[in-house]
């Protein structure tokens, strides 16, 4: 059996407490201690994090939200891959909650800057199978390596063009040089993408943060 409250106005039994709902706090502009009123066009907005220990990957589905969000920003925080040399990539998915990755080619760009040797430019094109590389090389240490990137995520609607993602990394490799680097990578599919996976190329993620953020329309 089902009912509906139709009011105008709910107002506080306690002054001051706010009022719950379904376990959310609503109180003086806030819900959940988040002020709503600051969430504008271009603000960036958590939608989900999750920290690796020792794992296979990290999989985001489902967070994609084409009328509320028009890109997506995620940080990549203190990456420590478990096998040294491998490096962090991503995969795009698709079907929302119940998500499978998105194959094909992945083409792909990027540039580097080194800031201990002479080496600069632009790498030649490539493609990979399946999957697009995040990161430079990792050591196996915590000590060393890239400790952060930030990824400008753009999932394909279904309808125009396809998924793309734009990662800037500075740090260094496993050959121990000092790097700014830019990659981007694309999959030219009209599949709607709704999440993203994270894995590495070889072995596990001894530890990792990564966190999505939605920019709001």
């Amino acid at each position: 059996m089902s009912s509906e409250l139709k009011v105008d106005t709910i107002s506080e039994k306690t002054t001051a407490s706010g009022v719950t709902i379904d376990g959310v706090l609503i109180k003086d502009g806030e819900v959940d201690g988040v002020n709503v009123s600051a969430i504008v066009s271009g603000s960036l907005v958590k939608l989900t994090s999750a920290t690796a220990s020792a794992s296979s990957e990290l999989v985001f589905d489902n967070f994609v939200d084409t009328s509320t969000y028009c890109s997506y920003k995620i940080v990549v925080q203190n990456v420590v891959a478990a096998s040294a040399g491998a490096i962090l990539r991503l995969t795009f998915r698709s079907g929302g909650a119940s998500g499978s990755d998105i194959t094909g080619t992945y083409y792909g760009m990027q540039w580097a800057s080194f800031g201990n040797s002479a080496t600069s430019g632009f790498d030649s094109n490539f493609s990979q199978s399946g999957a697009g590389d995040v990161t430079n090389s990792l050591p196996s240490s915590a000590g060393g390596g890239t400790h952060g990137s930030i990824i400008d995520f753009y999932p394909c609607d279904g309808t125009h063009g396809g998924s793309s993602f734009w990662s800037q990394i500075v740090g260094k490799d496993n050959n121990n040089n000092t790097q700014a680097r830019v990659r981007a990578r694309h999959i030219d599919s009209q599949t709607a993408c709704t999440g993203a996976r994270f894995f590495m190329s070889t072995g596990n993620i001894t530890s990792a943060t990564i966190t999505v953020f939605g920019v709001k329309k």
